[in-house]
């Protein structure tokens, strides 16, 4: 379905013109019947020629009112651009024409009403004006068609021009509302009320409510007066929700959960309204984008801007957005969102290459991920509605090839220089690795397990072909070494008073050359086949003195030996007792 809305100047016959042709009166407020002047958004449907039902949209045409008019007019698929013959172009006209460019609007028909109240001549200059001043603008080109209200006159060429305009909108599977209503109803509870965009809802969907961010459950679903069970996007409709929060009015959005994000800054393309000469960052500014303003600062930037709101929206890769100046009381400029939460480093504020507003959105997932170089996928789809189609995924990590490409040279160059300082080590912790990479442990244990230079058994990280081997100077250490444990026997000297590098010692611990007891307690293997004899030897549970003396040696040696066999499972304590796990026969 297809969503039409009007625009032009006040009293030009926006209200009139859509109850002449729905037979609907879109004025919903007493005080809007009373004064005769749309005040705030009223809601209408018809059925065109063709047999395809549409929505209106009527938007008030005041300039008081023009945020009621930003409320209503983002969301509209065609525009129904009204102007007066007996007045001609006005304010008003100029500025909804501006909003409908800035916002993009492509498809339209312009009326120009009140044709019963001025002569041929005249009704022909208001025409011929209209096409002029629509030149160069998203309507230029449009369909002009004089139109009576009161005599009918032109109201099936009217319909007609609709409904050539439109065009089946295209629909996604991301639900998104911004509410434009809301109220309740005795026995139901609260209704919204809303143009659903993007993708359907149906009875029972939970919802998110922005800003509120609390769940929301449909309870039932309304559309032109008639009860559905589902409604597809692209149509007015009223939903009536359970657990609705206190702060649900206009303004509001309710998606799918895990689908959103809020930001309070993000980069966008930006363009002045065409009666705007020199846009500026000085002056106050209010940001319109669905039914919700808020103000903001802008930083211009050379390739477009960078825009921080006082408080945070869900906004998403390619939103369009309006922003007013409230000092001049006028629409300035307009724009799409680009990055919904750009880093704050200052690259960040150049917006890549080719990052444009109408990309497929897995690529425009991958342009933002080059940006941030890495992110989870669940923010990308927040921030695009889809995950990236280029990307190294680890885990719920997304990594952009040419980061991924990165981190990997990085990643060799930081294990060498690990090499070149200890090259004894036989590799660097992989914990290490990722902090020096400013990355998680997992994406470093990946990245390393993918490079044809280096190589990772999950903990640790080495180059491939490395190997820890002594140079002479360290063997002629070990040697000497060797001869002291193998004299000292089962009372060596602490690793401390051994001529050996604490290096080495571990070098030679992998090897099996050596046991490391405890920090300050090495021995060679075969004195430690002494211990484990004796061990096996022991007949029940014994104490710290018995293994003392079956051994021979003092108390400062028989500890951190029963300790390192009750790690080596050969023997269990229980309380002062040990008893060995291990015997001769076994």
């Amino acid at each position: 379905m297809t969503v039409i809305g009007t625009a032009g100047h006040v009293d030009h016959g926006k209200s009139t013109l859509l109850q002449a042709i729905t037979g609907r009166d879109p004025d919903r407020w007493e005080e809007e019947k009373r004064r005769g002047l749309t005040i705030d958004l009223g809601f209408v449907w018809a059925t065109l020629p063709s047999g395809r039902e549409v929505s209106f949209v009527d938007v008030p045409g005041h300039e008081r009112f023009i945020k009621n008019m930003l409320a209503g007019v983002e969301a509209i698929d065609v525009a129904l651009f009204v102007v007066a013959a007996d007045e001609g172009w006005m304010p008003q006209s100029e500025e909804h024409l501006a909003v409908l460019d800035l916002l993009e609007v492509q498809r339209g028909v312009v009326a120009v009403t009140k044709a019963d109240l001025v002569d041929d001549e005249v009704l022909e200059l208001a025409t011929l004006e209209v096409i002029e001043r629509l030149e160069g603008t998203s309507l230029e080109d449009s369909p002009v068609v004089a139109v009576s209200s009161t005599t009918g006159r032109g109201l099936d060429e009217l319909l007609g021009a609709l409904d050539a305009a439109v065009e089946e909108p295209e629909a996604g599977d991301d639900p998104r509302l911004w509410v434009d209503r809301r109220f309740s109803i005795t026995g139901a509870g609260t209704v919204v009320t809303g143009t659903l965009l993007g993708g359907p809802l149906q009875v029972g969907d939970v919802l998110r409510a922005y800003p509120a961010d609390v769940a929301v459950r449909v309870r039932a679903l309304e559309s032109h007066e008639r009860h559905h069970e589902r409604v597809a996007p692209h149509r007015r409709v009223a939903v009536n929700l359970v657990d609705a929060p206190e702060d649900l009015a206009r303004g509001a959005m309710l998606g799918l959960p895990g689908r959103w994000e809020m930001t309070l800054r993000f980069t966008a393309t930006i363009r002045p309204a065409r009666y705007i000469d020199d846009l500026s960052e000085r002056g106050a500014f209010q940001l319109h984008v669905g039914t919700t303003a808020v103000t903001a600062r802008l930083r211009l930037l050379a390739e477009g801007a960078l825009i921080i709101l006082d408080r945070p929206l869900p906004l998403r890769y390619g939103d369009r957005f309006i922003v007013r100046e409230t000092g001049r009381r006028a629409v300035v400029a307009g724009g799409r969102v680009l990055d919904p939460s750009p880093p704050r480093r200052g690259q960040a504020l150049r917006l890549a290459a080719g990052l444009a507003p109408d990309l497929p959105l897995p690529e425009a997932a991958s342009r933002l991920l080059v940006i941030r170089r890495a992110e989870r996928v669940d923010r990308l789809v927040a921030h695009t509605g889809a995950a990236p189609s280029e990307a190294q995924i680890f885990g719920e990590t997304a990594v952009s090839p040419d980061e991924h490409a990165r981190l990997e040279q990085a990643a060799v160059a930081v294990v060498g220089e690990f090499h070149r300082e200890n090259p004894l080590r036989p590799g660097m912790p992989t914990a290490t690795l990722a902090s020096r990479l400013g990355t998680e442990t997992e994406i470093a244990a990946a990245i390393a397990q993918q490079s044809p230079t280096l190589h990772t058994d999950g903990a640790t990280v080495w180059v491939r072909g490395h190997t820890a081997e002594l140079h002479p100077t360290q063997r002629e250490q070990w040697e000497a070494t060797r001869r002291l444990l193998a004299e000292a026997g089962l009372q060596p000297p602490r690793v401390a008073e051994l001529p050996i590098d604490k290096e080495v010692v571990h070098l030679l611990a992998r090897s099996g050359d050596l046991v490391i007891v405890s920090p300050d307690l090495v021995y060679l293997p075969e004195t430690i086949r002494q211990v484990e004899e004796a061990i096996a030897g022991m007949t029940g549970p014994f104490t710290v003195a018995e293994f003392r003396d079956t051994l021979g040696i003092s108390r400062k040696y028989a500890v951190p030996l029963l300790e390192w066999a009750d790690e080596r499972r050969l023997t269990r304590r229980q309380g002062d007792t040990r008893t060995p796990l291990v015997s001769r026969e076994g």
